[in-house]
């Protein structure tokens, strides 16, 4: 097989690191593009398309677009447990791809509710595809050294997708028109189908030589290893295994609850801006921008950081500063507060916090991929095969992609009933006070090592002096 893969045109290349990871990226980004991409069509849609009735718009794009979370979520963990059973990952990312087009068609051609609910069925299952496989092909590719500083790189483009994605269907909606706007996904997904047929994975990768290595190395275990490893394997061992370790159940609680604190800036922004300081929807949109851009920018240097030192360090000092800014978001405005009020610093204060926290977030965001994937590496080089011959990054990063959108699902829904009934300030300190137990959990468990074969900690000193031994 190798052979025959090194006999085609730009093999070199086509199967190397970067293009590879290249893929993946252009991937996640075209997601992120056009999971925002419909948010400024939608009400063209309902009124001109579907012929709805006005006072149905707000309730309709909620639900269109908690449709996408909420299939994800539910997707999640079949799509990781096939995926780690298929030849290749190459296969699953063609397929998303063209779930992703057809679910696009059938979003753009849509003259009924049901078919457009259907097409963003298609496009909540591709989706969630392309960030399973493409995260897990990623893990396939790297070595642990620099999975944080490439997942820095892959969110920045993430990042740039989900600001693009709204700012461009806004603008070529009301410029060119609809079909037009509508040329703009389907230009940027015949990229990524170039880029993905392109695609070469390594030889090393092929399922008959990592099944003989697995078998080699599982055949040298004791019995009892051996007992675990196939227990792992399995579909509910594997969910058991890694729940049981603390430090995976840690990273899915920062996953789920950062994302959903990220999403409240969604869901109480624009109304307490507009109540506070008298914002219209230029100066909230500025806010949105701010609040992204500096991810963007930072997302590479966070990840580079997270490879030097890990990601306890940063991330606990990022959470701490976060609650924090959190708490001056909440005074900011509020005419309790003399020192903070409209009159006085607010509008200010409000701004410089927004440029805080995203400043801040990328110490944190992009935790979930590099510290599974240090778990699954951990347990792999402990029992060879524990997972099976594809090994666990698809089902890992089906966790991770479930937490995610959980996150999404809950985080407006808390975040807009907190502010509702208590008013913004209490809103944001208790989400301050989340940031800091967070803190807390981070500093405590993650980074320390996984958990060894009896169950308890084990610390990456001890995993090395049991190897020298």
């Amino acid at each position: 097989m190798g052979d025959l893969n090194s006999n085609r045109i730009g093999y070199k290349w086509r199967s190397s690191k970067w293009f590879i990871v290249a893929t993946v990226t252009i991937a996640l980004f075209i997601e992120s593009f056009l999971y925002g991409f419909l948010v400024p069509i939608l009400p063209y849609m309902f009124r001109n398309r579907l012929n709805l009735d006005i006072s149905q718009t707000q309730r309709l794009t909620s639900a269109v677009l908690s449709l996408h979370g909420f299939i994800s979520a539910v997707s999640g963990p079949v799509i990781g447990h096939f995926a780690d059973k298929t030849l290749d990952r190459k296969t699953p990312l063609l397929l998303s791809l063209a779930g992703c087009i057809a679910g696009t068609i059938m979003v753009a051609c849509s003259r009924l509710l049901p078919f457009l609910f259907l097409g963003r069925i298609l496009q909540g299952v591709a989706g969630s595809t392309a960030w399973i496989v493409g995260l897990a092909t990623v893990a396939d590719t790297l070595g642990q050294d620099n999975m944080g500083t490439v997942m820095g790189v892959i969110m920045s483009f993430v990042n740039a997708g989900m600001i693009s994605g709204p700012m461009v269907s806004g603008i070529m909606l009301e410029v060119a028109g609809y079909w037009l706007t509508w040329c703009v996904p389907l230009l940027v997904l015949v990229v990524d189908v170039i880029a993905r047929l392109l695609m070469i994975e390594a030889p090393e990768e092929s399922s008959s030589d990592s099944s003989s290595e697995v078998a080699e190395a599982t055949s040298l275990l004791p019995q009892q290893e051996r007992s675990n490893s196939h227990d792992a394997s399995t579909t509910i061992g594997f969910w058991r295994f890694m729940l049981s370790d603390i430090r995976v159940v840690t990273t899915l609680i920062v996953a789920i609850s950062c994302t959903g604190m990220n999403t409240s800036f969604h869901t109480t922004l624009a109304l307490h801006t507009q109540e506070a300081f008298g914002w219209g929807t230029s100066r909230v949109g500025f806010m949105f921008f701010l609040l992204a851009m500096p991810a963007i920018i930072l997302g590479p240097f966070a990840g580079m950081l997270r490879d030097r030192i890990g990601v306890k360090i940063p991330a606990t000092i990022s959470l701490i500063l976060q609650a924090m800014m959190m708490g001056l978001l909440g005074a900011a405005g509020n005419p309790n507060l003399p020192w903070a009020s409209f009159q006085n610093r607010g509008p200010a204060l409000f701004i410089a916090g927004i440029i805080a926290m995203g400043t801040l977030r990328p110490f944190v965001s992009g935790i979930g991929p590099v510290e599974l994937t240090a778990v699954v590496k951990t347990h792999e080089k402990q029992e060879p095969g524990i997972f099976g011959p594809r090994g666990g990054y698809s089902r890992v990063f089906s966790m991770t992609d479930v937490a995610a959108h959980a996150g999404l699902t809950i985080g407006p829904v808390v975040s807009g009933a907190l502010s509702e009934k208590f008013g913004y300030a209490t809103m944001s300190w208790t989400l301050g006070s989340l940031y800091l137990s967070l803190a807390i959990l981070v500093l405590i468990f993650l980074g320390s090592g996984s958990r060894s074969k009896g169950g308890k900690a084990k610390t990456e000193q001890e995993d090395l002096d049991s190897q020298s031994v």
